[in-house]
């Protein structure tokens, strides 16, 4: 008795694929795969080879494979083939896409799985043997930069025009590059004729009903070869593109005439026609540094005429301007509106007194007035009240977030003589980098509470 094979216990045979399917698969991707292996090899008779090689092993393997996965497996057999590691300089097709022959193998092997093969990325990573960020990093890495150092994707939409144009442009193959397909490779190839003969006999008593639903599979699989073969295809994929971006276009309803339209010339739509209404305090709002310089300077100024100062008509006051001048109108007026009504009153007093003045007097106390440093000009758009006490607070509150302004403005603004002196003595002793954990401390503490927390801090 022969002795079984050691082996055999542990390999199960693959179902044989049916013939036709496995052909029109390879059909399909038969233009393809010539123009893979061409810009691979560089040459036709080396391109050949692989073709012929890699159709021979996936014919015999096709049955273990769902038909889904019969792309990404080919082409895995097709990159394979040891003549597709490396390009002859000798060949003879040189001029098959010479922009992307001159890439270095493993990059031009992952370019033309995305162009000329037509896979999706994760099929192509898995056809190389790698993860998807590998293979899209190999992609990148391929690719030139321009002048700003940015990937040219003019040059990729370039490959990817001419290799559709090579696609258009080989010529049909006579043949599929596909061999034989054997029926059973389990089966003894020297069965004498007689044990052939039998196979036919008992294949021939099979009931009917059997028959007919092998002969339903095969013409399930020929058609899934056929869709397969049509889907790789150039102008396949260019119909079923034309399918899919189908758009039901429908005509829409005519539009119903607008309510209303803006009018930039209508008063009552402009974002700032409160400080336009009282173009009197906007005029004095822009002069607020000035004006508490001299309220709190003690300048002595010449009592204010009896009939005051009347307002222009508001008419008078443009609606529109530039954005700058926009900005600075709502700074200057913000400025304004956060001093107290008190101080409001003494500017507006001590501002007719000042252009009561004769010329040379005001202009003296202007360029006094301009003659002090940025931070105490900066402090007196505080108002007369803080004005004078910031140039002494102001290393401890100058860079401030803008979420605690407000607060610490209305924190200065209440602090009595004492607080403002400890406050100014720890901006001279507080260290730059703890200044704005000072600041949080201080506002999270409950009003009545700093004024004996500002002493304790001073005395650490």
């Amino acid at each position: 008795m022969a002795r079984a094979h050691p082996f055999a216990m542990n390999r199960s045979p693959s179902a044989p694929s049916p013939p036709a399917a496995v052909t029109a698969f390879l059909r399909g991707v038969d233009r393809r795969g010539r123009l893979l292996a061409l810009v691979q090899t560089g040459d036709s008779g080396a391109a050949q080879t692989a073709l012929i090689v890699a159709a021979k092993v996936f014919a015999s393997e096709a049955g273990q494979w769902p038909i889904a996965q019969w792309p990404m497996q080919y082409w895995r057999l097709l990159l394979s083939v040891p003549a597709m590691g490396q390009r002859r300089s000798d060949g003879d097709r040189s001029d098959v896409l010479p922009e992307i022959a001159r890439l270095m193998p493993s990059q031009r092997a992952a370019v033309l799985l995305h162009l000329a093969a037509g896979l999706e990325d994760a099929d192509a990573a898995t056809a190389l043997g790698l993860g998807v960020e590998d293979y899209q990093q190999r992609i990148r890495s391929a690719l030139p930069r321009d002048a700003q150092g940015e990937l040219d994707l003019a040059i990729w939409r370039g490959w990817r025009d001419a290799t559709q144009q090579a696609l258009e442009q080989l010529p049909e193959a006579g043949e599929a590059a596909s061999p034989p397909i054997e029926q059973n490779r389990s089966e003894p190839r020297s069965e004498p004729a007689a044990t052939a003969n039998r196979t036919v006999d008992v294949a021939a008593t099979k009931p009917p009903r059997r028959r007919a639903a092998w002969r339903a599979l095969f013409v399930l699989l020929l058609i899934a070869g056929m869709a397969a073969g049509l889907w790789l295809h150039p102008r396949g994929r260019a119909l079923l593109d034309v399918w899919r971006g189908r758009i039901h276009a429908e005509a829409l309803p005519a539009a119903a005439p607008p309510k209303a339209r803006f009018d930039p010339n209508d008063a009552a739509l402009d974002p700032d026609r409160a400080l336009h209404a009282d173009p009197v305090d906007l005029a004095l709002a822009h002069r607020l540094p000035l004006l508490s310089w001299l309220a709190a300077s003690g300048e002595p100024l010449p009592a204010a005429p009896m009939n005051g100062t009347t307002a222009p008509p508001a008419a008078s006051t443009p609606i529109l301007e530039s954005p700058t001048q926009r900005s600075d109108e709502r700074g200057a007026w913000a400025e304004w509106q956060a001093l107290t009504e008190t101080e409001r009153n003494t500017l507006r007093e001590t501002a007719s007194r000042f252009d009561a003045l004769p010329d040379p007097q005001r202009n003296a106390l202007t360029a006094r007035y301009a003659s002090q440093s940025f931070d105490a000009q900066r402090g007196w758009h505080l108002g007369p009240t803080l004005g004078p006490s910031w140039p002494k607070v102001a290393p401890l509150f100058a860079f401030d977030e803008p979420s605690q302004r407000d607060a610490l403005l209305a924190l200065l603004r209440h602090a009595t003589p004492e607080d403002i002196d400890t406050l100014s003595r720890l901006a001279q002793s507080t260290p730059p980098q703890d200044r704005a954990g000072l600041r949080k401390q201080l506002l999270a503490l409950p009003s009545s509470q700093r004024s004996a927390w500002l002493k304790d801090r001073l005395l650490r």
